[in-house]
């Protein structure tokens, strides 16, 4: 049964052209005389006054309450409505992308294909099967493909014989082939992208990625499906960023863009924009910022304004800048999509933003504001290796910033207890494990930089060297690096001592 609210709804989310596409059907079937089709009264009742109620429509149609005559008159109207959402000059609308108002086309066609054949109205039905079944090659719409090879061989059978059967069977075998292999290319993509958005290391999930490329690569070049195409060289991408090739992995990029812009079975704005923020992540881990900004913003031209994918292309944007230097423009862009995530049920980018921020007022040196904003970061606590730990780090340097020591004390042998729990069942970077170890001295020497600096040397050098396993990690949740930030404070120590021991003197 329809309610109000949701018919309320459906009629809030028709575009204009389709509420006046609505409008002229129902005027179009109005009833004769003086009694005007209720379904458009309705309609009309609810467009002047969006906040009536059942009681006033019942009112306004049938002058007393009746709830069963108006419960059906809903849903007959709701049904007028999906009908209209079906007209060809509101599917034709460009708020679809090219391949799904394909999509749309050909399986309206498909539709009027079988009529015409029930109704022996087989003039221009060769030429009418043939439009479809080269437009569904194009677009790769194999189930419809399909569909439209065995109507078109049915048809056949008494025009063309044995030879034109045989050869259309060959054809319906390929494409199903096709078929199968695009099924099993989406489902590896969605399993291996939830394994590596779950995943704590890549190590857990390399063999299974390696392999699942193989199969692609097969796959792809069997069949030359764009979807395939896809789906390979993404995987791939991730295959050689995750190995620090990025100058492979761009290469990559490259062919992709390359092939979407080719191929109408893949392209849409969004797709095209998504490639474009690889491109963009992929310059940023190549450290050419000045592209990745260029590319970054290029992306968010292809997305609606402030949608997800506008603000994650406007995350990269922050990250090139931030790392090129910046840090006006990176605040400010942080502070935009971190305000538009709040509006948005998605916790754990608000709170890695939230976090992203934080770290940007240390940077600034207002504290007061980066605390309050580390209170916010909730959801990426689950993810216990990598955010989690940098934000129980930051919550050290904002209390050793504030001289707040006896408080840091505590944090630190927090962090201490933390590490331990988890290192029984999870990984942990050697990096981290160092990080937190010349935190316990800088507490058991009374936050004597200059002391730890000295005494644990080779793990600063550690810290500075190229060993992946202790090394800083470009677009890492380690925003303020740490031996960075460990040097600034050794350099501002000494300034301080040689300033009281000119006083002395």
């Amino acid at each position: 049964m329809t309610t109000l609210s949701s018919f309320k709804n459906l009629l809030e989310k028709l575009k204009r052209e389709e509420l006046k596409s609505l409008l002229k059907f129902l005027r179009y079937y109005q009833e004769t005389g003086d009694t005007k089709n209720k379904s458009l009264h309705l309609v009309e009742t609810i467009i002047s006054d969006p906040t009536c109620t059942v009681k006033d429509l019942q009112h306004e149609l049938y002058s007393k309450e009746n709830y069963h005559a108006f419960n059906k008159l809903l849903n007959r109207t709701k049904d007028k409505i999906y009908e209209v959402l079906l007209f060809d000059q509101n599917l034709s609308k460009p708020h679809y992308s090219q391949r799904n108002r394909i999509v749309f086309e050909i399986r309206k066609k498909l539709v009027q294909s079988e009529i015409l054949h029930l109704r022996g109205i087989n003039d221009d039905l060769e030429a009418f099967q043939k439009k479809i079944i080269s437009k569904a090659k194009q677009y790769e719409i194999y189930d419809s493909l399909i569909e439209a090879l065995h109507a078109r061989q049915r048809f056949m059978v008494l025009k063309g014989g044995k030879k034109i059967v045989e050869q259309i069977d060959r054809e319906i075998e390929k494409f199903e082939n096709s078929r199968i292999k695009v099924q099993r290319a989406r489902k590896i993509w969605t399993r291996i992208g939830a394994i590596i958005n779950q995943s704590n290391s890549p190590t857990h999930y390399l063999d299974d990625l390696i392999e699942q490329i193989q199969i692609l690569k097969k796959d792809f070049e069997e069949t030359n499906s764009a979807i395939i195409g896809f789906i390979y060289f993404m995987l791939d991408v991730e295959w050689h960023q995750v190995n620090q090739k990025y100058k492979e992995a761009e290469t990559i990029l490259h062919q992709l863009l390359e092939l979407i812009l080719k191929r109408p079975s893949i392209y849409t704005r969004t797709r095209h924009g998504e490639v474009l923020m690889n491109v963009a992540n992929n310059e940023i881990l190549l450290n050419d910022y000045s592209a990745a900004v260029k590319n970054s913003k290029l992306a968010q031209s292809y997305f609606e304004y402030k949608s997800i994918n506008f603000d994650v292309s406007r995350e990269i944007e922050f990250f090139a800048r931030f790392y090129n230097g910046e840090i006006s423009e990176s605040e400010e862009i942080i502070d935009e999509i971190y305000n538009a995530s709040r509006k948005r049920n998605t916790p754990f980018l608000y709170s890695k933003r939230a976090y992203l921020f934080a770290c940007l007022c240390t940077i600034k040196g207002n504290i007061n504001l980066s605390n309050d904003l580390l209170l916010e970061v909730k959801e990426i606590e689950k993810d216990k290796e990598g955010w989690n730990l940098a934000k129980r780090i930051l919550i050290i340097i904002n209390r050793i910033e504030t001289k707040d020591l006896e408080s840091a004390d505590l944090k630190v042998l927090s962090l201490e207890k933390f590490i331990k729990r988890i290192l029984k069942f999870r990984h942990v970077r050697k990096r981290d494990v160092i990080i937190l170890r010349i935190l316990l001295k800088l507490i058991n020497e009374s936050f004597d930089f200059e002391k730890v600096y000295q005494q644990r040397k080779n793990y600063f050098d550690l810290l500075e060297g190229q060993d992946p396993d202790y090394a800083w990690k470009i677009k890492s949740p380690e925003l303020i690096i740490f031996h960075e930030w460990f040097k600034k404070k050794l350099r501002e120590t000494s300034i301080r001592n040689k300033a009281k021991v000119v006083s002395n003197t």
